[in-house]
């Protein structure tokens, strides 16, 4: 028999020398070595370096993490939006490369940090600091805790410096904006226009129309979209939530203690100065006179304060000896965080300092060094910080108990939910795209998980529903309804009105294109019915006197030309806005505060430009290759994580 033979060939010598060469090659090069193929799962290489998935997914879970914690419920939404999340995904990666790039470039300038300089950043970085000095044992436990060893981590710093060596002096030098940008910038923002407004009542001419069955049909005809009864689910689902574990974590002391340890750089003080200012403004004509004065009064050794109350131009801060309280270096434009912070004995001040708006002095009063607090200053925030590192944590392992047991259980939540210790919810009718159904039920996620078909059709549980970062969702659809067209008998009101409100926005806009015409080429044309006219109304940029859509299409009339006028939408009613005048409402006072703000963001913007030039620079010096398989790849893996 054949069965026989084979018995009988697999009990020989040679059957047997050939299963232990399978058995050892599958020892030392794996089964996957057979079964699976080799993939480049490197989603981009940057010269010599390549990215991997998990740098790309650790920087996006490390930017994500951050801006909840900044901005709460608010970026929970964002993250809802699948395009939100591909195009922050695609800006981490290729911020990533430009950091590459441009590190790469710095090298091959042979610009080095030697390893004493790394040594001082390290020694001097607060984040590894106790009680003012260097911690050894701090900064093992604090680089542990990163994720990284001693040696691992002075190469990224040796790395950071070698960058910002080289694109530190530039920024600080090449940021500084022009005079004539602030000056074009404060003129645009604070510009008024003074309008004559012609308001038509809409409700009134409306009152005036009116429409028949046979009307209302034919627009009920026509515009089918406009009287659909939405879809709608009911469904059985479990919430899980951080803030609701929250509730359930209560820190010891001990734990904030080393809490704060392990995270020093998130509560980290920045070094913040006391200061007074002096100005002497350009426009002042006696401005050269009275900063001879200043100079000569320093000389004599008057005090910053009583030259301030006597000389200063700043009327807001000259009565109190010119103090402007404590700032950050950040907040001030370069060329006064250079002098201030380059004081370093309390009471000196600044030479003159001279720019666009006229002469500055500035005084030292006060220095608070960068620190970290200590925890009895800062125990509520730190407690907060660990309630919702502990809630997160639990939350993960929570979620990935949810996400097991509803698979391993799929007809039923019942088991799953005494599992997790709550309660199973019903969703009660939900409609697609419905608004004001209680949170989270009123999500894209949510609704986007009710209303697949798999979940509708199948009867099981769903897989697991990310609401962000903070939520966690597995529902069951037990009922469900297509959309349908509702009867016309049952809508034949909407559909009257829906014609009523066609015709008289028709009339309305005929009416007021006319008149617009006509009262330009004389102002005495008379007003049509139902329509209010408010004569020159003075609005300036984000005025509450009109809805915000309104106010920017009236700051977007032409200052030339016949056509200085729009008709839009205000309040619910047509109006018609004729541009009369361009004027310009800043104060001495707003205008010097506006100045300071405006200079502060274009250091910013230029310092982006800037940055990104350096970038665009450094990418054509080097050789990138995308991997759109594995970009790919990385993208769907987290799409469908649960």
């Amino acid at each position: 028999m054949l069965t026989d033979k084979l018995r009988e060939g697999a009990q020989g010598r040679i059957f047997k020398i050939l299963f232990w060469i399978i058995i050892l090659s599958f020892i030392f090069t794996g089964v996957g070595g057979y079964l699976i193929p080799r993939l480049n799962t490197d989603p981009v290489e940057v010269g010599e370096y390549k990215i991997t998935a998990n740098e790309w997914n650790q920087q996006y879970t490390s930017q994500t993490q951050q801006m909840q914690r900044m901005y709460g419920a608010r970026y929970a939404d964002m993250l809802e939006d699948p395009q939100y999340v591909s195009n922050l995904r695609s800006q981490i990666l290729e911020g990533m490369i430009d950091n590459v790039a441009f590190n790469s470039a710095v090298y091959d300038l042979n610009v080095r940090i030697g390893d004493e300089q790394v040594r001082e950043l390290i020694r001097t970085t607060p984040a590894f600091q106790k009680d003012g000095k260097f911690d050894n044992d701090l900064y093992l436990a604090v680089i542990r805790n990163m994720g990284m060893n001693p040696e691992y981590f002075g190469e990224q710093m040796r790395i950071s410096a070698m960058a910002t060596s080289v694109s530190d002096p530039i920024l600080r030098t090449a940021s500084y904006p022009l005079p004539y940008e602030i000056s074009a910038l404060e003129n645009l923002l604070t510009q008024t226009r003074t309008i004559d407004l012609y308001e038509l009542n809409l409700d009134a001419l409306r009152a005036g129309f009116s429409a028949d069955d046979n009307e209302a049909k034919a627009y009920y005809d026509a515009h089918h979209d406009a009287f659909m009864a939405p879809a709608n689910v009911k469904f059985n689902y479990i919430l899980l939530t951080v803030d609701e574990l929250k509730k359930g974590i209560n820190p010891t002391d001990d734990e904030l203690e080393e809490y704060l340890t392990l995270h020093q750089d998130d509560f980290k003080v920045p070094e913040h100065r006391g200061f007074s200012h002096i100005i002497v403004r350009s426009d002042n004509p006696d401005a050269e006179k009275i900063v001879k004065s200043i100079d000569d009064g320093f000389a004599a050794g008057k005090s910053f304060a009583d030259l301030a109350k006597e000389y200063s131009d700043d009327l807001s801060t000259k009565d109190i000896g010119g103090d402007m309280g404590e700032i950050t270096r950040a907040s001030l434009a370069p060329i006064f965080a250079d002098k201030l912070f380059a004081l370093e004995t309390i009471g000196s001040h600044t030479d003159k300092i001279v720019d666009a708006d006229g002469t500055h002095y500035l005084q030292l009063n006060s220095i608070v060094k960068e620190h970290i607090p200590q925890l009895n200053e800062i125990k509520d925030q730190v407690k907060n910080a660990c309630i919702d590192a502990k809630a997160r944590e639990l939350f993960n392992e929570r979620v990935t108990t949810l996400s097991d047991m509803s698979f391993e259980n799929p007809d039923s939540l019942d088991v799953t939910a005494d599992a997790l210790g709550v309660k199973v919810a019903d969703s009660g009718v939900v409609a697609l795209g419905a608004t004001k159904v209680p949170w989270p039920l009123n999500t894209s996620m949510v609704q986007n998980a009710a209303f697949s078909e798999e979940n509708i059709s199948s009867g099981v549980n769903s897989s697991v529903v990310n609401i962000g970062d903070d939520a966690a969702l597995v529902l069951n659809v037990y009922e469900s309804h297509e959309s349908m067209l509702k009867p016309f008998d049952e809508v034949k009101a909407e559909a009257v009105n829906a014609v009523i409100n066609d015709k008289a926005n028709k009339e309305a806009d005929a009416c007021l294109n006319t008149f617009a015409k006509a009262v330009i080429n004389d102002s005495n044309t008379e007003v049509p019915a139902h329509v209010v006219h408010r004569s020159a109304v003075t609005l300036n940029r984000g005025s509450a006197d009109v809805e915000p859509a309104f106010g920017m299409a009236v700051f977007a009339i032409p200052q030339e030309g016949q056509n200085r006028y729009i008709i839009a939408s205000n309040k619910g009613n047509p109006t018609l806005a004729i541009l009369k005048e361009v004027g310009n409402a800043a104060t001495t006072n707003e205008s010097a505060e506006l100045n300071q703000i405006l200079r502060s963001q274009l250091v910013q913007s230029n310092s982006l430009e800037l940055r990104n030039a350096l970038y665009k620079g450094a990418r054509e010096l080097i050789e990138i290759t995308y991997n759109e398989d594995a970009i790919k790849l990385v993208n769907q893996s987290v799409d469908e994580a649960p």
